[in-house]
């Protein structure tokens, strides 16, 4: 069970150590899902002011726009990004909201505290919590989220396991907004041909649907 987190100035006493951090390179490609359709609809490189909703965002409570605090998620790989957008009900739906594929890589490197399993360092557990981090309830993770923030308010975000296929994520806060690219490596819809194989690879591994 993962606990709440220390207050945030207790969090800023513990500090980051040495190996507790990961530098995302320039050179590294990052995947995400996003609809282009419906409501709600955010560019491929923005940040999300509205929340909280996932399990990193970092807002205010009670739930709304919070325009001093956003998040961006991104995946390590392909698979990742579609076993995070499907993961409510398992099914990739290549035609609801227009989804679209989009591969990037920022502009600068940035730097993110590394909570992930293959980290160098521990910090979640150093913290008082767990490597639950990547997969406790939202309203937990998300309590550390804002903590984090208030405690290191300069932090461009987190580097993190996906819940549902393993990989890295990543969880950008507004620090982070300056090394979005203009343009991505690659951006697909679900439906274009080129994708068939890998969603249907993809689909086989997860054990996920497709529509």
């Amino acid at each position: 069970m993962l606990p709440d987190p220390p207050r945030p100035h207790e969090l800023r006493a513990l500090g980051i150590l040495a190996g507790e951090t990961r530098v995302i390179t320039i050179d590294e490609v990052w995947w995400r899902v996003h609809k282009t359709d419906g409501d709600h609809v955010l560019a491929w490189n923005a940040l999300r002011t509205f929340g909280p909703l996932l399990r990193f965002d970092p807002h205010h409570l009670p739930r709304g726009e919070d325009p001093g605090r956003g998040v961006w998620y991104g995946a390590s790989t392909p698979d990742a990004a579609l076993a995070e957008a499907f993961q409510v009900d398992r099914t990739i739906d290549r035609a609801r909201y227009r989804p679209y594929l989009t591969g990037l890589s920022f502009a600068r490197p940035l730097t993110v505290l590394d909570v992930a399993a293959d980290s160098h360092g521990a910090w979640a557990t150093r913290a008082g919590g767990t490597y639950a981090i990547s997969t406790g309830p939202h309203t937990i993770t998300q309590h550390w989220a804002r903590t984090v923030i208030d405690a290191h308010p300069d932090l461009e975000g987190l580097r993190y396991n996906s819940r549902f296929a393993g990989a890295p994520c990543l969880a950008l806060f507004l620090p982070a907004a300056d090394a979005m690219p203009d343009r991505p490596k690659l951006s697909l819809p679900l439906t274009h041909p080129d994708l068939a194989s890998r969603i249907a690879g993809a689909a086989k591994r997860l054990g996920y649907g497709v529509v």
